[in-house]
C-alpha cells in the first residue's frame, strides 16, 4: 500500500492539489488530533519509538493518505481526505469507519469536507497526470452523500 500512497501523493503535487503542508495541518496539531482520536494506535507508535514530529507518522496514525484541495463547478474550493486500498473487503470497513461518529470528528477536527477511499490493484493504478485530473474532477463535481465519504472503485 505503501507503494500506492506515493504514487498518489506524487500525482496530486505534481497537480498541485497536495493539501499536506495547509496551516492548519501543522504537526503540532496533528499530534494532537492523533493523540484525541486515536489514543490506541498513538500510543502504540510511542512504544515502537515512531518519529511523532514527522508528518508522514502522524498521516499514518490517522489513517489518512493524503490531503487534497480541488476547486468544484462551480469555484468552491473542498478539502478531500483521501486513502487508498487494494482489498475491497478493507475499503469498505474504512469508509464505513470513516462514516461513524468517530471518523465525523476526526474529519471535522482536520475541515476535510469529503473523504474518498479508491480501491485500486497496483496494476490498474492510473499512471498519467491527464487520468488523474478525469477522476478527481468527476468526483468532485459528483454530489457527495450525506456523509461525505465514498468508496472509488477504479
Amino acid at each position: 500500500m505503501l507503494g500506492l500512497r506515493l504514487r498518489f501523493r506524487a500525482i496530486a503535487s505534481q497537480l498541485q492539489v497536495l493539501n499536506h503542508n495547509a496551516k492548519d495541518l501543522n504537526e503540532e496539531y496533528l499530534l494532537t488530533v492523533a493523540k484525541e482520536h486515536y489514543p490506541k494506535r498513538f500510543d502504540r507508535a510511542v512504544k515502537m519509538r515512531a518519529d511523532l514530529t514527522d508528518s508522514a507518522t502522524l498521516w499514518e496514525i490517522l489513517g489518512i493518505d493524503a490531503v487534497i484541495l480541488l476547486e468544484d463547478k462551480e469555484g468552491k474550493s473542498i478539502r478531500v481526505g483521501v486513502s487508498l486500498l487494494d482489498k475491497e473487503k478493507n475499503a469498505r470497513n474504512l469508509v464505513f469507519s470513516m462514516k461513524s461518529k468517530e471518523g465525523s470528528l476526526l474529519r471535522e477536527a482536520l475541515n476535510i469536507e469529503q473523504y474518498w477511499v479508491f480501491l485500486v490493484k497496483a496494476k490498474d493504478f492510473p499512471r498519467t497526470k491527464e487520468e488523474w485530473i478525469d477522476i478527481l474532477y468527476r468526483e468532485i463535481d459528483e454530489c457527495p452523500p450525506f456523509s461525505g465519504c465514498r468508496l472509488i472503485i477504479l
